[in-house]
């Protein structure tokens, strides 16, 4: 007894020399409390006191129970339940450190009736993870578990992640706890696994969940017995207890770092790496020092049992771990197993047979208390009455799916039904519409028809019928024995003439229901060689470039073949010329019909006189564009043209 209470007072004394090397505080803390001196109303400090007390895991304890007070007494001085219920939780955790645990639940069980999961979420999440773990800690693990179970099950209608991730992360631990390593290994895995997104990296390191793993990996290296297996659960333990310490150093987490790099000196077997054990368990003490807390420094002895077991002095390692169970003995939730375990490896360092033989009974003693408190069937019973509620819930989520489907079908078939209703009246509106305009372009047809008619009745007046008044007054001064009646009659003739041809043009048209562009050049050289002999002195020549030989309406072809005699006529009549050119020409593009002359031009003629305005209004009410250009060299050009697209 005198060597451990004297290598006690040696690890007392080396925690206190230690204190110098080593910041008393986070960055991340220092920050915070400037936050908290800075802020200016009673508002603003409680959220800043609170906001520091989430650093539970890296302040000092008496640190931690003076904000947690401040924070709670603010929160009451302001009436804010739920803000002192946070408040309440670090004082929980504080009573936790201190060994407190029936106090620490008692103030749990009694903000658990003030607040529910619907109305409070995040504080009812804080203060029942909390029970949990204070549960856990009390070795009450029947109870943590049902909590556990229960909350776990609520976290996952809710779809509330990190309440799971804790769940997961308590069970676990129970079945750490009882030395179930595969278990306490499979729910870790779960808790992982439940999120994934690197969004919840720190409150995950913040639950020491990749430091369980690799624990649990490094009491599997212990226990194997084939080197392969051996090696590859090192390997997992130092993956997994590096990652630890990685994410510890990145997100200021003291407690859980000071606790992976025990565990990391304690899985280092090689001799010649005894050195860097000993710095990772001397930076875990200095950590532990800061936080003054018990359980941390239990965790340390343990450590130190280990890393003098490793260099070869086991008694220094006995006397830590004798020093370790008295301190439990006095009221400390620290696993004892775990010393009784760590001191049965040091005896049988040391060459102590029979104390190494009585200490396995002791552990073998304790864990029948241990399952007598929390039998595994009682437990198995839980995790079985867990999965049956879970099959129970998919079911009923698959009910729920089922009705939600049906519904969804119900709403789908009524909106088709609208959808279909909508259609028939649109269609009966367009339809409608569509017959109402038919008819409109029937009347506009007719309208046009009849327009068109007229047009024909007044050519037909104003050139047959001039014609055929002609006639009428030559018949009348006809004497049968004068020279002079005799020319008379051969100019009657020759009216008589016109007027059928004018009439046989206006019947070749309007007889048919479409003409083609070929026929109406074919028809405008028959019109040509009709006068060729009135003008010998003329050359007259016909140009075709038809590509596209179009379909013209008889109204257009009538009016095309009237422009291009009206343009004819008047170039052989009026311009003095010594030819004229008649230029088809068509294609996919375009429609261009011209009659050109080398005569006196049109330099003093009026372009709004009735002959030409009557040409224009043909064109364009045949839907074609008609100009008269002066050419640049002699002679007129008449132009009608049309693009299509």
């Amino acid at each position: 007894m005198q060597v451990s209470k004297h290598f006690f007072i040696i690890f007392l004394f080396a925690l206190q020399l230690c204190k110098n090397n080593i910041l008393a505080q986070t960055n991340k803390i220092e920050i915070l409390k400037t936050a908290l001196n800075n802020a200016s109303g009673k508002p603003q400090k409680l959220d800043a006191a609170l906001a520091l007390c989430e650093q539970a895991h890296s302040l000092n304890t008496d640190t931690l129970y003076r904000y947690a007070n401040f924070a709670n007494e603010l929160a009451v001085a302001l009436s804010d339940r739920k803000k002192k219920i946070l408040a309440d939780t670090y004082i929980e955790t504080w009573l936790g450190r201190k060994n407190f645990f029936d106090s620490a639940l008692e103030i749990c069980n009694s903000d658990l009736k003030n607040i529910t999961y619907s109305n409070a979420g995040n504080v009812y999440t804080k203060v029942l993870m909390q029970k949990c773990f204070l549960l856990m800690k009390s070795n009450r693990h029947k109870e943590a578990l049902d909590e556990a179970y229960h909350f776990l099950q609520k976290a996952e209608t809710q779809d509330d992640t990190v309440s799971q991730v804790y769940c997961k992360y308590i069970i676990g631990s129970v079945y750490r706890n009882l030395q179930q390593t595969d278990l306490a290994l499979q729910w870790f895995y779960k808790a992982d696994h439940t999120a994934t997104s690197d969004a919840y990296e720190e409150k995950k390191n913040e639950f020491g969940l990749y430091f369980l793993i690799g624990m649990m990996y490094n009491w599997k290296a212990d226990a194997d017995e084939i080197k392969r297996d051996k090696a590859s659960d090192s390997l997992m333990c130092v993956f997994y207890l590096d990652k630890s310490i990685a994410l510890s150093r990145k997100y200021e987490n003291m407690g859980i770092l000071a606790r992976s790099l025990c565990i990391k000196a304690d899985g280092i077997e090689d001799p010649n790496q005894m050195a860097v054990a000993g710095e990772y368990l001397k930076e875990a003490i200095h950590i532990y020092d800061q936080m003054h807390d018990t359980l941390s420094i239990l965790n340390g002895l343990t450590s130190m049992s280990n890393y003098y077991m490793s260099i070869g002095q086991p008694e220094k390692g006995i006397a830590a771990c004798k020093q370790g169970i008295e301190m439990i003995r006095r009221g400390n939730a620290y696993p004892v197993v775990d010393f009784y375990w760590t001191l049965g490896q040091c005896y049988k360092a040391a060459g102590h047979y029979e104390q190494y033989a009585n200490i396995l009974d002791t552990i073998i003693r304790l864990k029948d208390t241990v399952y007598r408190r929390n039998s595994e069937r009682d437990l198995a019973d839980l995790n079985a009455k867990y999965e049956d509620q879970k099959k129970e819930n998919t079911i009923i989520q698959q009910k729920l799916d089922i009705a939600a489907k049906k519904n969804t079908t119900y709403v789908v078939s009524i909106l088709s039904g609208l959808l279909l209703i909508g259609i028939l009246f649109l269609y009966r509106y367009y339809y409608k519409r569509q017959k109402e305009q038919k008819q409109k372009e029937i009347i506009a047809i007719a309208a046009a028809e009849e327009a068109e008619r007229r047009r024909i009745s007044a050519d037909l007046h104003d050139n047959i019928g001039a014609y055929a008044a002609a006639a009428a007054s030559t018949i009348a001064t006809i004497n049968p024995e004068d020279a002079q009646s005799r020319n008379t009659l051969s100019l009657l003739k020759d009216n008589v003439e016109d007027m059928i041809i004018q009439l046989n043009d206006s019947i070749w048209a309007l007889n048919k229901k479409a003409v083609r562009l070929t026929g109406i050049s074919d028809r405008i050289k028959v019109f040509i060689q009709k006068l060729e002999y009135a003008y010998p002195n003329i050359d007259i020549s016909v140009n075709e470039e038809i590509e596209h030989d179009r379909l013209l309406t008889p109204f257009q072809a009538l009016h095309l073949f009237r422009i291009m005699q009206e343009a004819l006529n008047n170039a052989l009549r009026h311009s003095k010329c010594h030819t004229v050119s008649v230029n088809i020409l068509s294609n996919e593009k375009m429609l261009q019909i011209s009659v050109v002359d080398d005569g006196i031009g049109m330099h003093n003629v009026n372009f709004n006189g009735n002959g030409i305005n009557n040409l224009k209004t043909r064109a364009r009410e045949s839907g074609w564009n008609a100009e008269w250009v002066n050419n640049k060299e002699a002679g007129t050009s008449v132009i009608i043209s049309s693009a299509f697209d």
